[in-house]
């Protein structure tokens, strides 16, 4: 039965998991679904021109990039996707200048008979002044259960008024999950840069630590979820640690409106390095 209760509470969850961001702003506390990550204006437009930058350089036109994090749960949607255990993740992304992205993600799960979860991704992204969009479709594939394999279309927005920035999108499944037939997601979020903390051992004791306040939330409908009315919340909150040597650290609290462990409030800590 728990079983049961999970599967449709994660096909409740499917996120586009593609490239883009899904909840917020900033959107580090949903590990998967980077085609779902909403990037602000002046990252948008700084990802472009790395790009032109690289193509320049290389034979290759666009910029290749990868991640790599270890995280105390995968949350997704507010549901884990481990059973709370840890997750070892990891992506490579291609993005061009003209903003066109493709990309691969993975992770480790453990829920019916899966093991992994490899997201591929891919879309198209732009700013127009400080105005951000992205439009992104994503295959989820689970390896040995692959009736949860399923598609998910989006659509996002975001706007950076500097003292903060907030999105949201709408995400689509013809059948969500691969259990729970047509499915949507509404993601929104909101992210607040904090004053940086200098380091002595840096040049001029600047950029040691760039901390910014992200919060969260969405609502899933799925046509064969369980849960009443066929739907249900997740929402999240938490500082995330921009750090030197291309490192982030995450600190959030997860929870939904969902009475099931894997669903239910709890901390969420990562660890993410970027290459």
């Amino acid at each position: 039965m728990r079983t049961n209760l999970k599967l449709a509470t994660l096909g409740a969850i499917a996120m586009l998991s593609v490239a883009w961001p899904v909840l917020a702003a900033d959107q580090e506390e949903e590990p998967g679904g980077e085609a779902e990550r909403v990037e602000t204006a002046p990252e948008v437009k700084a990802e472009e021109s790395a790009a032109a930058e690289e193509e320049k350089e290389n034979w290759l036109p666009g910029a290749l990039s990868g991640n790599v994090a270890v995280y105390t749960d995968y949350s997704f949607r507010g549901v884990s996707q481990t059973g709370r255990d840890m997750a070892y993740q990891g992506g490579i992304d291609w993005n061009h200048d003209s903003g066109v992205f493709l990309g691969l993600w993975g992770s480790n799960t453990n829920f019916g008979n899966t093991y992994l979860e490899s997201d591929f991704y891919g879309g198209y992204q732009g700013a127009i002044d400080n105005f951000s969009y992205k439009v992104s479709g994503t295959f989820f594939f689970y390896p040995k259960d692959q009736q949860f394999n399923y598609w998910e279309f989006g659509a996002f927005g975001a706007y950076d008024f500097g003292f903060m920035s907030a999105s949201t999108g709408f995400i689509g499944s013809p059948d969500y999950f691969g259990t729970l037939d047509t499915g949507f997601y509404v993601p929104f979020g909101i992210a607040f840069p904090l004053p940086d903390v200098s380091c002595p051992f840096l040049p001029n004791g600047k950029n040691c630590f760039q901390p910014t306040f992200d919060a969260n939330g969405g609502y899933t409908h799925a046509d064969r979820i369980i849960f009443d009315d066929q739907h249900y919340w997740d929402w999240n909150a938490g500082l995330v640690l921009t750090m030197p040597f291309n490192m982030k650290l995450d600190f959030r609290y997860v929870g939904t409106d969902v009475d099931l462990y894997d669903a239910g409030n709890r901390f969420v800590f990562g660890a993410k390095y970027l290459f």
